[in-house]
């Protein structure tokens, strides 16, 4: 080290230092909220130059804003909307990456321009001209464009540049795990304990409609509703245990086990029906995929089992969680369900006249006298159809459809090594399940789960360049 970058990193201490002293006087002598507000200053610095010298760790606190920010919402006002909180996040990230690029710790060189990209592109700037949408405003406009086109495109080109190594891939997946296990904490100390004050008063507002019912009431941890809770954690259950089963790594595969626990325990008591589609879906995708007979007949065996013990038996019927999963296997007898039926018909009669949509963020911002006023879309892809019409939701699909095809080509005929091969594997499954699960509830566009799936996205797409990198080390 030399004596300037000694000098530098002295100067820096010294002024930290200055500073938290400064704001142990202020608590004494005006108060401890002035005191914290500037004692909050050199932490930010400190975050701030943490943040610049990791791409990685900023990406870690994206992801970590992306799980959280909307249950702080029930606590307190935030001084910013929660969107705009990710937004400033997000380009945080890409302005890190510039800087590590222009410092030249990191080279940025061309994207990897597959056809999931280009058709992300093309599907934002479809979202993007839906601005003009005679039917739209644009504030209702801006709710949504961001999540549902923006996001997207960002994500993945976020993983191409932070998570192209093996290394930060296990380090996000530990992350994740975590999440996963605080989450579910959560929504344990709401059934041990009881809602919170703040989470009454949510629940008073309205939600308790659909969250305290007649079958028991419906947990949602730290996130928007039970329901992304339920298919996150659906998700979170597939993925872990396709890592889990190929983790050489003892202590690994014993934290994996964990989060699978407790994501298994989570999707139960959030109480979400349509989250039993993740991991029928995702399991049945993955003993497809291994292409080895003895998995694929265990695989099947062990559906069976599930469909036979959920279908045909009333064991554990004691369980209210049991007893409202079970119901998920007679749709037609499923009030919830038939209503939504009814209400993609009332759609249906006026969405043939709109083969663009009705303009994005109408659905969620209907007034008396709107089309789609008093109708609840219920479901991400119905949503998808309502905003941006059957030609963007044929767009919205194709880009889904696209990416499970590349992942069972990459699985199947090109991947070698073993790891990048079961990392493939877990997303694909993991994205057809929440996939499926995305018809009957709004979780795709919702955080995290939207994150999670665009970071899916792109880690199925970097993967032939994750194995080239292994196989070349």
């Amino acid at each position: 080290m030399d004596n300037k970058e000694l000098l530098k990193k002295t100067g820096l201490v010294v002024l930290l230092a200055g500073l938290a002293l400064l704001s142990l006087i202020l608590s004494i002598s005006k108060g401890v909220g002035i005191g914290f507000l500037l004692y909050s200053v050199p932490l930010l610095i400190v975050f701030f130059i943490i943040c610049l010298q990791s791409p990685f760790i900023t990406f870690l606190v994206l992801y970590l804003a992306s799980f959280v920010v909307l249950g702080a919402v029930r606590y307190s006002d935030l001084l910013v909307p929660p969107g705009l909180i990710i937004d400033i996040l997000l380009l945080f990230n890409f302005v890190v990456i510039l800087l590590q690029h222009l410092w030249g710790n990191t080279k940025i060189g061309p994207l990897y321009f597959t056809p999931v990209l280009l058709l992300s592109f093309g599907w934002m700037g479809y979202c993007l001209i839906q601005v003009i949408n005679p039917m739209a405003t644009f504030s209702n406009w801006t709710t949504s464009v961001r999540n549902i086109g923006v996001h997207i495109v960002a994500f993945q080109i976020l993983v191409f540049f932070v998570l192209n190594d093996l290394k930060r891939i296990n380090k996000f997946f530990i992350f994740w795990g975590v999440l996963v296990i605080l989450a579910t904490i959560k929504a344990f100390g709401q059934k041990l304990f009881g809602f919170d004050a703040a989470e009454m008063a949510w629940l008073d507002a309205g939600s308790g409609r659909t969250h305290i019912i007649h079958s028991g009431i419906r947990y949602f941890s730290f996130y928007t509703d039970a329901a992304n809770y339920g298919c996150n954690m659906g998700l979170s259950m597939v993925m872990f245990t396709i890592l889990a089963v190929n983790e050489k790594s003892l202590p690994k595969r014993i934290f994996f086990v964990f989060v699978i626990l407790f994501s298994i325990y989570g999707f139960l008591i959030s109480g979400t029906r349509a989250a039993m589609a993740v991991p029928f879906i995702g399991f049945a995708v993955w003993v497809v995929l291994v292409k080895e007979w003895r998995l694929i007949i265990s695989g099947f065996v062990i559906l069976a089992f599930a469909f036979t013990f959920f279908n045909f038996t009333t064991i554990g019927n004691s369980n209210s969680d049991i007893r409202r999963m079970r119901t998920a296997f007679n749709l037609t007898e499923d009030a919830s369900f038939n209503v939504r039926l009814i209400n993609q018909q009332k759609m249906r009669s006026f969405m043939q006249y709109y083969p663009f949509g009705i303009g994005m963020g109408s659905a969620k911002n209907a007034q008396d006298g709107n089309l789609i006023y008093g109708i609840a879309t219920d479901s991400s892809l119905v949503f998808v159809w309502v905003e941006t019409g059957i030609v963007g939701l044929i767009f919205y699909l194709l880009i889904f459809f696209v990416v499970l095809g590349y992942g069972v080509y990459y699985i199947w005929f090109v991947l070698k090594s073993p790891e990048v091969l079961s990392i493939t594997a877990s997303c694909t499954a993991g994205l057809a399940g929440i996939l499926v699960a995305g018809y009957a509830n709004e979780v795709l566009h919702q955080m995290p789960t939207g994150q999670t799936v665009y970071i899916l996205i792109g880690l199925i797409m970097i993967s032939p360049h994750l194995d080239k990198k292994v196989l070349n080390a």
